[in-house]
């Protein structure tokens, strides 16, 4: 466990450059991060790193697209589809035949190699939540060990998906876009260092881990 206080109103993490550096971590960006304390609020920026600035959820999170996530060591993206408009008639009024589906699929989860290529993809409905886990849920993913058993949900919510926690051991993270506010107690995760602000007094200051998450 290591210790950095604050001492100025912008702070920058990174491997060879900022205020504070971890030299030995290649999953870190020469500048990685930038915190920022204005208006009596701290907020976390990523600086344009390669593996992401990525803010563990305190909270159910509603879900825009393009929102990277990070489930256990799964790196999924969320996209908005939108409503199916209706097919074009056929010129001789034949019906389209098709598969059977709940409701329209109006977005999508898909979890990315580490270069960025698409792998395994879930479809997203109105009325229906997915439940994600190592062991229980719609989307399974038996071989990662730092998943919990039941991880997250997706919950549908009208048109829009809300993300939530399911009491995981490792949490559920978002890649920052634009400035995160975080808060006493918020986590955040800069290549494989996981780091927790607290703020005694109102003044802040962050400390963190060397490891990152722990197997569930």
């Amino acid at each position: 466990m290591a210790r950095f206080e604050r001492k100025h109103m912008f702070t920058t993490i990174g491997r060879t450059e900022g205020d504070i550096r971890f030299s030995e971590d290649q999953f870190l960006s020469p500048l990685h991060a930038k915190l920022s304390w204005e208006d009596g609020r701290l907020d976390v920026r990523d600086l344009g790193s390669r593996n992401g600035t990525w803010v563990f959820l305190e909270a159910p999170y509603r879900l825009t697209d393009g929102d990277l996530i990070l489930i256990g060591s799964q790196i999924l993206r969320f996209r908005r589809l939108g409503y199916p408009g209706p097919h074009t008639a056929e010129a001789d009024a034949t019906k389209r035949m098709g598969s059977m589906t709940p409701s329209a699929d109006i977005a999508s989860l898909t979890q990315l190699r580490t270069d960025g290529s698409s792998r395994d993809i879930i479809q997203l409905s109105p009325g229906r939540d997915v439940h994600i886990g190592r062991e229980r849920g719609d989307w399974i993913f038996p071989y990662d060990p730092s998943m919990s058993a039941q991880h997250a949900t997706v919950r549908s919510e009208d048109a829009d998906f809300v993300l939530v926690d399911d009491h995981s051991r490792n949490g559920v993270a978002i890649a920052a876009r634009g400035a995160m506010p975080l808060q006493h107690g918020s986590r955040f995760m800069v290549g494989d260092k996981l780091l927790r602000v607290e703020l005694p007094g109102g003044q802040g200051a962050a400390g963190g881990g060397e490891e990152g998450p722990t197997p569930a």
